[in-house]
Order: C-alpha cells, then sequence, then structure tokens
C-alpha cells in the first residue's frame, strides 16, 4: 500500500461489481473496493492531532460532532483528545469535517479520489462541482448513527473496524417524502423519519477495512457500528443539479409559510430556474463551509421576512 496520497486511487477501485459506474453513481448504491484500509493518513494519533488543528482554526461546532462551544478552545481540545483515547470503552461519535481544509495531504488525497470518479464515470467533476469535501468519522464500537440523509453525493470508506450500512431509495415517496426533503433544506438535518415499515425496504452493506459504499444523494440511511472501534472517511461532492433542486426546496419552504402552495422541483423548469435564482442570490457567494454554502441563504430570508414577501410576488407568477 502507497502512502502518498496522489497514489492512493488508481486503476477501477470505485467501479461496482455488476455493472459500470456511470449507469449507477448517484442513481443506486454500490459497494466497492478502495486502498485506504488502516492507511496512515487515518491513524487515530494522526488524526488526534488533526482535531487539534481542527479546533484551532474554527469553532467545534464546524470541525467535530462534540458541540461544546462554552470551553475555551483548550479545554474542547483535551475533551477531544480524551474522547478519541477513549473510544473502545465509551459511547463517542466523533467527526472531523473538510479535513482537505486542514492538511494539504488529505485535500491531495480528496483530489485523486475525484479524478478516481472522473476516470471511472467519464464526467468533467471538477470542472462543475459547487463543492467537495473529506470527513472523517471516530465511533465506539456498537454505535447506532441516527437516521438520516445527506444533500451530497457521497463514498462512505471503511478505514478501521466494521460496520452495517442501510441504505434507502430516496425517489420513493414512500421512504422519503417531500416534507422530509424540505424540512432538511430548511436546516433540520434529521428531518427523516425512521418508520417500521422501512425494515424491509432498505439494502444493507457490511464494510470492513479496505470497502465502501456509494451514498446517491438524499439517500436515507442507517449505520451500526460493529464491536471495534470504526474508523472511516466519507469523499463527496455536489453537483449544480443536487444545487438546483436544494435551493428550490428551501423557496419552497418559506412560499408554504406564507400559506402558498407551490409546485415540488421538477413540475416546471421555469419556476425551478426562478426560485433557484431568487435563493442563489440570498445566499454567501465565497462560502467558508459546506454549511454555509447550503444554508446561508435560508438563515439570511429567515431573519429578513419581508424579503421573501416581495420573491413569493414576484414568483407568484410561475
Amino acid at each position: 500500500m502507497s502512502t502518498e496520497p496522489n497514489a492512493a486511487f488508481q486503476g477501477n477501485e470505485l467501479s461496482p461489481q455488476d455493472r459500470a459506474a456511470e449507469e449507477m453513481v448517484n442513481r443506486s448504491p454500490f459497494m466497492f473496493e478502495h486502498p485506504l484500509a488502516y492507511h496512515p493518513l487515518f491513524d487515530l494519533g494522526r488524526l488526534a492531532r488533526l482535531a487539534e488543528v481542527a479546533i484551532q482554526k474554527g469553532s467545534a461546532d464546524q470541525y467535530l460532532g462534540v458541540e461544546e462551544q462554552q470551553l475555551s478552545k483548550s479545554e474542547r481540545t483535551q475533551r477531544m483528545l480524551d474522547h478519541i483515547a477513549q473510544l473502545n470503552q465509551g459511547m463517542h461519535w466523533l467527526k472531523i469535517s473538510a479535513v482537505n481544509t486542514l492538511s494539504p495531504e488529505y485535500d491531495e488525497l480528496l483530489q485523486a479520489f475525484l479524478g478516481q470518479v472522473e476516470a471511472v464515470t467519464g464526467w468533467p467533476v471538477r470542472a462543475n462541482i459547487t463543492w467537495a469535501g473529506l470527513d472523517v468519522f471516530m465511533n465506539s464500537p456498537n454505535l447506532q448513527v441516527p437516521y438520516h440523509f445527506d444533500h451530497d453525493s457521497n463514498f462512505l470508506m471503511q478505514i478501521r473496524g466494521e460496520k452495517d450500512v442501510s441504505l434507502f431509495d430516496p425517489n420513493d415517496r414512500a421512504v422519503l417524502t417531500e416534507a422530509e426533503i424540505e424540512d432538511y433544506y430548511r436546516g433540520n438535518k434529521l428531518a427523516g423519519r425512521y418508520r417500521d415499515e422501512l425494515n424491509s425496504v432498505g439494502q444493507r452493506f457490511h464494510l470492513s477495512p479496505g470497502f465502501g459504499v456509494h451514498h446517491p444523494p438524499l439517500a436515507p440511511h442507517l449505520i451500526r457500528n460493529g464491536s471495534e472501534v470504526s474508523v472511516s472517511a466519507a469523499f463527496y461532492f455536489i453537483l449544480p443539479g443536487q444545487e438546483r433542486v436544494a435551493r428550490v426546496y428551501q423557496i419552497n419552504h418559506f412560499l408554504r409559510k406564507l400559506r402558498m402552495h407551490p409546485r415540488p422541483p421538477g413540475q416546471s423548469r421555469l419556476s425551478d430556474w426562478a426560485k433557484y435564482a431568487a435563493m442563489e442570490s440570498f445566499s454567501n457567494p465565497h462560502p467558508r463551509t459546506y454549511d454555509e454554502r447550503l444554508y446561508s441563504g435560508v438563515n439570511r430570508v429567515a431573519s429578513a421576512p419581508k424579503m421573501m414577501k416581495q420573491v413569493a410576488q414576484l414568483l407568484h407568477r410561475h
């Protein structure tokens, strides 16, 4: 195994076994092999040092799954280091977001991954994405991650330990409702509601080191870690089409608050484009984080509801 980030993704590691990757990326979940099992960049000691950098560069809730804003940076750092050291004994769900912004080695790894996606799909991903990133998860044994879904195209790679991932069809409105999607895009990251009838409709994937699973955008999922400490990495990106759909849902949320009945995405190209342009105009054109890219417009409109009434009048004819 090469320790050089640029050499990590070579060949067709992302291709599923049964069908070509270009037929499945962003459409269906699939397992794939990857070369990052026990990679030194994801050693717990290395990640502990990276967590220190994360806390020094920004707030804890931006980079870490532990939200302790009342603590000083030194106190948050020590708490995080303690949690990493105690992973095997506790019930800790730890996350370092956007590690590609914290160290050039992780950014090289992300860029190599994006090159691999281009190689196996034929898509000019890097020329078109609106956002890309690499997050790292460190979980205690037997920990279950709450049912949820995400905005991005996600490739979850298991590096240490094992886990079971159950993925559900985001296009099935019996699984994922329009109301849940709209709620997610207005800022509720746990908008997905798990129901007993979903037990029989999900696809389960067992991940061990060297294996990963692709999550299409908005695919709800449940994750249960195995009996050992788990380390995994999520490589993700956002394409313009995903961004346009998100903006439509965001505008619809505010129109609904004005007692209007907006059409969901896909029913009118003109309406969708007008809604996208409106919400994009409220969004920060130079976001520093993933959340800022996705939610800055929503937060701005929520703080100035008069703007939304003006937008509603402009959109009414669509």
